[in-house]
């Protein structure tokens, strides 16, 4: 998947498709906005209070009007926090809410791919979509959107009491590093955004890297690539560190920049303030002196800037600028939050999947099959098969044999429909698999890879994946195709945990328990790809008699490795560069002396032994 990197340090249109995962909790979202607008009037009035105190209780000393009001600012500071847990906990719980239902959606979105779709994406990096970059976008509501919408509330009511309250000139002096911070929070936006996107991209890079050199950690052993494989990680784990050293960059020089401007907008307070409280001081002696000496009585004080108020304004600086210190936190997540949900939309925005459009629902199937001229391919213009023509009948083996790259998987995978073929038809009993639903369709045929894949969990419920089983059917079935005596054999018996892909079993153990998890499904049609991989001489004789009793009375497909199985057949097809060159029984292709016949000496004719 291409990553684009984009420096736009907002996108509306994105925020608007995060906004619609809100709707059903919008109450959550409309509190925690009110729980802002609280917190912004409740902050605003500290700095009033104060002033008030400085200006009536101090200046002038009345320590009962002190004590009131230093109660009443307590109570405030209660109240504030009391507030804050609220809008903490609605945010949060908003956040967490919003990641489960994209979670759910996009797993959803994901087990319904094509096949296409995994073989061109690496797993790690949708397991970095599907968790951390989900995780990312819950911080757009506990740390992001809601509380910068709050911090730039904060702002504006303070600006709007600082104008309301205090000497129009101190607070524009006070105000007057504005637009270069403006300037400065702009730049660091964009930044910033291209910055996060570089460091997303380079955490897939890695945890892709980890996923598969672990999956495959065997051959990096077996083949001695310690050192190059450590080498190319050190590589990826260098540019991903060279991505946060970056963002950190940008983040470094934002701090003091707000630093700076805060100190130089408390100086310029604290210089015009205090010119204009000791000049005002200076003309109320003299106008004071001269009244007395004029015997007028004074009746009301002469406006000066009061040290209430430049403590005040001193207070709403540092209230303003530590909102603005912590909006580069804030744009940090926003911009990391964006980022992961734009990289996950363009998951939930893939339109990749296996179209259902299959309407009839097949309640019982015969086994007819038959491929017309089908032609398909992984790649554009590289079909694989070339125009593929069979037919076989209900309850019959047909048995595919050909050389590697022949085309003999493509032929399972396209009859499950993992695959959407090119041109031709594949029919089940007479219809068109493209109009049957996708369920009824793979509820009826079972299909047993040769790289058999076990979940991290019981044998019982590694069998029981496709319809309900009690552990009783199970067992019968084992019984049947005579493999129960393996399975009571290990720790636990059937609820033995056979951890991750089954590795705590050997490579015949887990295509045993494939053959008994297709048996125990009771298909109408078995997909069987032989095992090629080596394995000792008893498990050769289970796998074979195993075969024999799942494929007793039922259409089976089997891509054949053993030469048992090829003997057995029905119909064998062969194979070559995507074509069936030739076709019938084993003694029939052997007198023929062609193709099969060559394939037989080269690979069959050593294991020749009376079966």
């Amino acid at each position: 998947m291409a990553e684009s990197v984009s420096g736009k340090a907002f996108d509306l249109h994105l925020f608007r498709k995060i906004m619609r995962y809100v709707k059903p909790y919008k109450k959550v979202f409309y509190g925690s906005i009110v729980f802002t607008v609280v917190l912004s009037v409740l902050a605003a009035a500290r700095p009033l209070i104060i002033q008030y105190c400085i200006d009536n209780f101090v200046m002038e000393p009345n320590l009962d009007g002190l004590l009131h009001y230093t109660l009443l600012l307590i109570g405030l500071l209660i109240a504030e926090s009391g507030v804050q847990f609220l809008f903490i906990y609605a945010a949060n719980y908003l956040g967490q809410n919003v990641v489960r239902d994209i979670r759910n959606q996009i797993y959803e979105k994901i087990i319904s791919f094509k096949l296409k779709f995994f073989d061109q994406t690496p797993i790690g990096t949708l397991v970095t979509r599907a968790v951390s970059d989900i995780e990312t976008i819950s911080n757009i509501f506990s740390e992001g959107i809601l509380t910068i919408f709050g911090d730039l509330f904060k702002i504006l009511v303070m600006v709007g009491a600082m104008f309301y309250f205090f000497d129009y000139r101190l607070v524009l002096i006070s105000l007057s590093v504005v637009p270069v911070l403006y300037y400065a929070t702009r730049m660091f936006q964009v930044k910033i955004k291209s910055a996060f996107q570089d460091v997303r991209t380079q955490v897939a890079a890695l945890n892709a890297f980890v996923q598969e050199h672990i999956t495959g950690m065997n051959i990096v052993q077996i083949f001695n690539r310690e050192d190059a494989e450590m080498e190319k990680f050190r590589e990826i784990n260098e540019k991903h560190k060279k991505a946060n050293i970056r963002s950190i960059w940008y983040f470094s020089i934002f701090l003091p920049v707000i630093e700076i401007m805060s100190a130089i907008s408390i100086g310029l307070v604290v210089w015009y303030g205090g010119l204009e409280a000791a000049e005002g001081s200076a003309k109320i002696s003299l106008q004071l002196w001269v009244d007395r000496m004029m015997g007028k009585e004074i009746t009301e004080k002469m406006n000066s800037i009061t040290l209430g108020e430049i403590t005040a304004i001193i207070i709403f600086i540092n209230m303003l600028f530590r909102p603005l210190r912590q909006l580069a936190d804030r744009f940090n997540t926003l911009q990391m939050g964006m980022v992961a949900s734009e990289r996950v939309f363009k998951i939930l925005e893939t339109n990749d999947r296996i179209e259902d459009y299959g309407t009839l629902a097949m309640d019982h199937v015969k086994g007819d099959i038959e491929f017309k001229d089908v032609v398909f391919g992984y790649k554009e213009d590289e079909p694989i098969l070339k125009g593929v023509s069979f037919k076989i009948e209900a309850g019959k083996t047909l048995a595919i044999v050909g050389a590697t790259g022949a085309g003999k998987s493509t032929v399972i995978n396209l009859l499950s429909r993992f695959y959407e073929i090119w041109d031709g038809e594949i029919l089940l009993d007479g219809e068109d698999i493209r109009k049957v639903s996708l369920a009824s369709l793979r509820d009826h045929i079972a299909v047993v890879l040769q790289d058999v894949f076990l979940f991290s969990d019981s044998i019982y419920n590694n069998i029981a994946l496709s319809k309900e089983i009690t552990r009783e059917e199970v067992a019968e079935a084992a019984s049947f195709i005579e493999i129960d005596e393996f399975i009571q054999s290990l720790p636990d018996g059937y609820n033995y945990n056979v951890r991750e892909r089954g590795n705590m079993l050997s490579v015949g153990q887990r295509q045993l328990l494939a053959f008994l998890r297709a048996y125990a499904s009771d298909p109408s049609v078995l997909v069987l790809d032989e095992a090629t991989s080596s394995i000792d001489t008893e498990s050769e004789q289970l796998i074979q008699r195993a075969i024999d009793k799942i494929t007793e009375g039922r259409t089976s497909i089997v891509i054949a490795h053993r030469l048992a199985t090829i003997k057995k057949a029905d119909k064998i097809l062969v194979m070559d560069k995507g074509k069936i060159v030739e076709e019938g029984t084993h003694e029939e292709l052997l007198s023929k002396g062609g193709f099969y016949t060559n394939l037989y000496e080269m690979q069959f004719k050593a294991s020749v032994q009376d079966i």
